[in-house]
């Protein structure tokens, strides 16, 4: 009878303790009118970071074609745009012109672990500049900084590039 009475306090003490922990946080822009033409090739932006490059791979491990960031700004000096000109009608229609369907945006803020702690991504049509896919996300919390509660509850670069890949091919179909 004691034992089950401290099993059942000390399962009542780790819920309490684990409501002061939030795992990682997804949120994905409202939903636009559906794309009207296949994304099958993405660029990703220059300056994005190893987070960029983590969400690149998820999206070719999910069969679209991805233009790398060096090989994103070889283009831009190419085609004489700079990062303000690419996001305007002319710039995208030149992407377009080298057959790219997506404009990808990732951009990353570190945590005081040298994990990700927020990021941001956005996906723009190269057809008609719309907003095909807008991602932001949030590492998890438990406990104070450091703790193994809170070790626990955050992800690492690889887990973050998952989510965010998922919620931008989730929100792309």
């Amino acid at each position: 009878m004691i034992r089950m009475s401290f099993g059942l306090w000390l399962t009542i003490l780790i819920a309490i303790l684990l409501q002061g922990c939030a795992s990682s946080k997804v949120s994905i822009a409202p939903v636009a009118p559906p794309v009207h033409h296949a994304v099958k090739v993405i660029a990703l932006a220059p300056g994005g970071g190893v987070l960029a490059d983590a969400v690149g791979i998820e999206l070719a491990n999910r069969g679209f074609t991805i233009i790398d960031p060096s090989s994103t700004t070889n283009m831009l000096v190419r085609l004489n745009l700079n990062e303000v000109e690419i996001a305007k009608p002319e710039g995208l229609t030149k992407l377009r012109e080298q057959g790219i369907d997506a404009y990808l945006v990732v951009r990353a803020a570190g945590g005081y672990d040298q994990q990700p702690q927020s990021a941001s991504s956005r996906m723009n049509s190269t057809h008609n500049g719309q907003l095909l896919a807008g991602v932001t996300w949030q590492n998890g919390f438990g406990g104070q900084a450091g703790s193994v509660a809170d070790r626990v509850m955050r992800k690492g670069l690889s887990e973050a590039a998952i989510d965010i890949a998922n919620a931008l091919v989730e929100r792309m179909q």
